[in-house]
């Protein structure tokens, strides 16, 4: 597509990682194992890269292991169905998302 000289144009960021020409007919589901995982610009690029990713990176291999290991039995508290989607075109997510903690761990 070209978009000519001081045209308008918007971009959707909640449409990012769902085209399904690129990701197969899933393309709506989360899904960490999918092929086409690590081909997405989510933390940006060169002089644009978002100066949160080393933060976002360290919750992810600390905080996230940390909770799962407290509590083995984290599970949703509402089936997918149920869980609201955030109503934004500036960011994927949800209103909440609702979790039974289960036993903690000793």
């Amino acid at each position: 597509m070209t978009i000519a000289k001081g045209e308008p144009m918007m971009i959707a960021f909640g449409a990012a990682g769902r085209d399904p020409l690129q990701h197969g007919g899933t393309a709506d589901d989360f899904d960490i194992t999918r092929d086409t995982r690590r081909q997405h610009l989510a933390f940006g690029h060169g002089v644009h890269h978002c100066p949160g990713a080393p933060l976002a990176r360290l919750e992810a291999s600390i905080a996230l292991p940390a909770i799962f290991a407290r509590f083995p039995g984290l599970a949703p508290a509402e089936p997918p169905e149920r869980i609201l989607p955030l109503e934004s075109f500036i960011s994927n997510g949800h209103r909440s998302l609702p979790v039974l903690l289960g036993e903690a761990a000793a």
